[in-house]
């Protein structure tokens, strides 16, 4: 209840909640494209989430939430709705030895820090990760087999009421979640983590740093693609002679192939870059390839 009541009482002495209109994605998105959004809502505490959502709710405008931005392609057009970003609803809360709860809008860099400085260990893996706590959860993200679904405990949505999901009834697997499947608005999470040494905790950070060292720079999503069952993406996208393809300012990494970069090209040239590697991959592997991108606004569906 702690948040609620300080929240509130926020929000009573700051009864606005931060807007900006118009929302433009391509200053809000890793990939640094797409159009705009008619406003965006900054809420900076559970309670103003709410307000937020119910308000847009009840106006039947529809909306997007996004976090960081980092996984996700907005359309060149923009959409015709709004946007509730959790970038600002941010905060830690040691509940006792093991369990910390995270706003959504919570940094995982943010959190790691925390954990560091706290000497707790467990969520290394998130290092360089560029998301959201909310976003992690929703994409139930992670690397080498080690994910945040693993590590959460609980995750608190909101979609006109607020309550629990577990573990278990969150469903997490491959880049997936429940949170995907329903319209609700993440606003924290609970994660477990253990007592570490600081070398302890650093020589795991150390490993996942040099794991992603190899990475390619410049604006994209991270990986566009999901590795299918028993391969990766990058590897079929490498075997079918698509590294380093191009189309208007994307072009599919030379250095790992899972990767499209925006080069100063726009939202229709990456999509149509997607297409066309998950059209060659299933021409020559018989293989159809899924993103992990999440699309905001009007695509054209490959239909494979």
């Amino acid at each position: 209840m702690l948040l609620y009541k300080s929240g509130l009482k926020k929000c009573i002495n700051e009864p606005k909640i931060k807007i900006a209109s118009p929302f433009k994605f391509s200053e809000n998105t890793t990939y640094g494209l797409g159009g705009t959004a008619i406003a965006a809502y900054f809420p900076r505490t559970v309670y103003e989430a709410k307000i937020a959502f119910d308000r847009l709710t009840l106006n039947a405008i529809p909306f997007e939430i996004l976090g960081n931005g980092s996984n996700v392609l907005a359309s060149d057009k923009g959409i015709s709705g709004a946007v509730i970003s959790t970038k600002n609803l941010r905060g830690i809360i040691r509940l006792d030895k093991n369990r910390l709860l995270c706003l959504a809008g919570t940094r995982t860099g943010e959190l790691l820090t925390y954990c560091k400085n706290n000497l707790l260990g467990g969520l290394e893996y998130l290092y360089g990760i560029p998301a959201t706590v909310g976003g992690a959860a929703y994409m139930n993200a992670g690397v080498n087999g080690a994910a945040i679904g693993n590590d959460i405990e609980s995750v608190r949505v909101y979609d006109g009421k607020s309550y629990l999901l577990t573990r278990e009834k969150c469903n997490f697997a491959y880049r997936h979640s429940t949170m995907r499947d329903i319209n609700a608005l993440i606003l924290s999470i609970i994660v477990n983590v253990y007592d570490s040494s600081s070398d302890e905790i650093e020589e795991r950070i150390t490993y996942y740093r040099q794991r992603r060292s190899h990475l390619p720079k410049g604006k994209s999503c991270g990986c566009v693609f999901k590795n299918p069952e028993g391969t990766s993406a990058g590897y079929l996208i490498e075997k079918a002679g698509l590294k380093g393809l191009r189309l208007g300012g994307a072009y599919v990494s030379e250095q790992h192939a899972s990767f499209i970069i925006n080069e100063g090209g726009s939202a229709y040239d990456v999509k149509s870059l997607i297409d066309i590697v998950k059209t060659k991959v299933l021409e020559k592997f018989g293989i159809l390839l899924n993103e992990e991108v999440v699309y905001i606004g009007e695509f054209n569906d490959f239909d494979g």
